[in-house]
């Protein structure tokens, strides 16, 4: 009668006497609340999937602004889309990894804060019309490891130049 009324887990439970009912239930509030934490199942797909998706908007973004403005002009707009692609994939959960890809996502990381600070320095250099500031800005961003650690990692979209990330 109680299974009937009380679902599925009373049918489960249905004959075991206390205490053993309570480690009974206890096992199962336990299980389901790992699964309902996602357990063991994110995987490096699922993050490289996130942050491809994260790249891919940001790019479809930073292609929307007018390009033929002034230099300063235009990365006034880009600027705070490359600042969002990085926190967005910072905020990311990080999958297990092996300690290789583990090192290879720290670096990359590492070098699309430097690229977001280069970005910067550049709008800087350009809007105060510092030519040697840019030309040093440019020269950096283009010697930014970035492409190939998002690509050595997995990240298609990420780590295509033209993305927003150089």
């Amino acid at each position: 009668m109680a299974a009937k009324r009380h679902g599925m887990l009373a049918v489960t439970l249905l004959g075991v006497p206390g205490r053993r009912h309570r480690s009974v239930l206890c096992a199962v509030t336990v299980a389901a609340f790992v699964a309902g934490c996602g357990g063991s199942g994110y995987t490096k797909h699922d993050f490289v999937t996130e942050a491809d998706a994260i790249c891919t908007g940001a790019l479809r973004q930073a292609r929307s602004i007018t390009t033929g403005t002034a230099l300063p002009t235009y990365l006034a707009g880009y600027v705070p889309v490359l600042e969002s692609e990085a926190s967005q994939l910072r905020a990311l959960r990080r999958p297990p990894d092996t300690p290789r890809d583990r090192a290879t996502l720290d670096r990359y990381f590492a070098a699309l804060q430097q690229t977001v600070s280069e970005y910067r320095q550049l709008l800087t250099a350009a809007r105060s019309g510092d030519q040697q500031g840019v030309t040093n800005a440019e020269a950096a961003l283009g010697a930014s490891p970035v492409y190939s650690l998002a690509t050595s990692y997995g990240l298609s979209s990420c780590g295509t130049p033209g993305s927003t990330a150089v």
